[in-house]
């Protein structure tokens, strides 16, 4: 124990970077996990010294403050448009479960209660008898709930949780929107690719999912074209634990640049623009990746 830390405080600070996780996972917000992070400290300072079991209690914490938080959001109500969760930036372990940013939007499917479930059971590892301390339910209710949440999401794409076929394939990407090749960027999209795109509703984007390769590519070019300046470039970087494109001009960040691959293919691009949400320290992937 570092000089003149308490215990509670030790005890917070090992758990941390575990609950900030679990926070963003429920709520795709890093401004939001941080707050409940914050909010579980406060209540973690009352009642430190009486808790025999720091790690359970502050992820009982963490997660109903998250799941109170959900219940609340209008996010996409407010943006009246496309949403996509914010950037991950922060080390992910090679064990870890799937962050990547196509499950983090097809979780926004389900409801506060299923999103919950299936984060304890699927991220955390966590037996039916812990989630159901957890919510306060009985274990007989979250497997029901689990069992709906699988059911929610078993119609949308699921993509391949592979780093190297990821790299390959944003390494190709970047290439091809750096020499403006439409025709090698038609060839990394699957047939039934789609695009999403987030600006905020401050800097350009689509309102709609843009749908097919070519779409894509006229889209993706145009936008660089029209709206980038001429040192736009891309550089490659971990994002949500995948490795992901920076598109960077005049010194800031421009785009974050996430994509969900299958078979050898691009099938989902997800390209975040909105300025508020960009900055960050994204981490550098080598070239031997």
């Amino acid at each position: 124990m570092a000089e003149g830390q308490s215990p509670a405080l030790v005890h917070f600070l090992a758990q941390r970077p575990r609950l900030r996780l679990l926070a963003y996972r429920l709520l795709g917000s890093n401004a939001d996990a941080d707050d409940v992070v914050q909010d579980a400290w406060l209540k973690w300072c009352r009642v430190a010294e009486r808790v025999e079991e720091p790690a359970a209690f502050l992820t009982t914490q963490v997660t109903r403050l998250a799941l109170d938080r959900l219940r609340k959001a209008q996010r996409r109500a407010r943006l009246g448009a496309q949403w996509l969760p914010d950037p991950w930036v922060e080390p992910v372990d090679p064990g870890e479960a799937d962050l990547s940013t196509g499950l983090l939007l097809l979780l926004e499917r389900l409801s506060p209660d299923q999103r919950g479930v299936y984060v304890l059971r699927e991220a955390m590892d966590l037996d039916f008898a812990d989630i159901a301390g957890i919510l306060g339910k009985s274990v007989t209710t979250c497997r029901q709930i689990m069992s709906r949440a699988r059911a929610a999401i078993r119609g949308g794409q699921r993509y391949d949780w592979d780093a190297a076929q990821t790299a390959t394939l944003v390494r190709r990407f970047a290439a091809a929107c750096d020499q403006r090749d439409y025709a090698a960027l038609v060839s990394l999209l699957g047939t039934q690719s789609h695009l999403i795109s987030d600006g905020g509703g401050k800097v350009k984007s689509a309102r709609n999912p843009i749908l097919g390769p070519d779409r894509i590519a006229r889209f993706l070019l145009g936008v660089r074209r029209k709206f980038q300046p001429a040192d736009f470039a891309f550089r490659l970087a971990e994002v949500n634990g995948l490795p992901a494109l920076i598109g960077e001009a005049e010194g800031r960040i421009r785009w974050v640049v996430t994509v969900g691959c299958a078979e050898g293919r691009i099938g989902q691009v997800y390209l975040l623009a909105d300025p508020d949400r960009l900055p960050g320290a994204y981490p550098t992937i080598s070239s031997s990746v």
